[in-house]
């Protein structure tokens, strides 16, 4: 039986003559209503317990929220925090593949929604010209951000299902810290034996988070005593009124304990 990835590959090998490829410039599509989008946040949404991929635009400002399976989160985490897999998933050896065929992912465009389901085409280039193919947005975000290729979504798409972004991120973002799901795979990479936890994904320049010396790819396990299970309860940790609180993190296979000072960020 044919696997997904098994497909694609296929698809790649079968389709990598020139016949295959249209011959339309780089910029065909600029014309044609398109956003360029970042990868925001990987979050998990409480209700559904479901994993979902946020796509911010430039000035993030509003993202739109695309739900995603834990397959898909951990490889788009993976990426996002540079982990490096011992043997190659699936990702990986998609990626492996395109590269041997001389193919690079040129970009990805999330075109619209059918039915609650999102779709996307992957644009593959091979010797200046271009060949589309059906994908899930996850997949292709996985591809663009392996290729580091930019991920487009249709402007009027976007329009109608981004939400606002909050200038102030709740009291995350006035600490300056971002979360990220920790999920079996990114716990594994990060040897530690637990999902019972929160993983730093982003620390902002100058704020009290890296005044305190809090660092990208550290993992919350405790804060003010209290275990750290999610975003929800590292949120609800974090509101209790206190000048100063410890916490017990983990970095580089050892655990530490760290003082977050949750005063004003104003300058003096």
């Amino acid at each position: 039986m044919w696997t997904k990835a098994g497909l694609f590959l296929a698809a790649v090998i079968l389709l990598s003559g020139n016949t295959a490829w249209h011959a339309y410039g780089a910029a065909g599509m600029e014309g044609e209503g398109l956003l360029r989008v970042n990868v925001y946040r990987l979050i998990v949404d409480p209700l559904r317990d479901q994993p979902v991929v946020m796509l911010a635009d430039d000035l993030e400002e509003r993202a739109l929220p695309i739900w995603i399976g834990f397959f898909e989160a951990n490889a788009i985490g993976s990426e996002m925090e540079g982990v490096d897999h011992r043997r190659p998933l699936t990702h990986d050896l998609m990626e492996r593949v395109i590269q041997q065929a001389d193919i690079r992912i040129h970009r990805i465009v999330i075109t619209h929604l059918k039915e609650g389901t999102y779709y996307a085409i992957l644009v593959l280039e091979r010797g200046g010209k271009l060949m589309e193919l059906d994908a899930r947005p996850s997949d292709g975000i996985v591809m663009a951000l392996k290729f580091k290729a930019p991920i487009f979504v249709s402007a009027s798409l976007f329009d109608a299902q981004a939400i606002a972004l909050a200038k102030e991120q709740g009291v995350e973002g006035h600490y300056g810290l971002s979360f990220q799901v920790l999920t079996p795979e990114l716990a594994q990479a990060f040897s530690f034996g637990s999902t019972h936890g929160l993983l730093v994904s982003d620390v902002q320049e100058g704020s009290l988070a890296e005044r305190d010396g809090i660092k990208r790819g550290d993992i919350f396990v405790e804060l003010g005593g209290e275990p750290i299970q999610d975003v929800i309860s590292m949120r609800e940790a974090l509101e209790k009124p206190a000048a100063a609180v410890e916490a017990r993190i983990f970095r580089n296979a050892q655990y530490l304990s760290v003082t977050l000072h949750l005063g004003s960020n104003e300058e003096e």
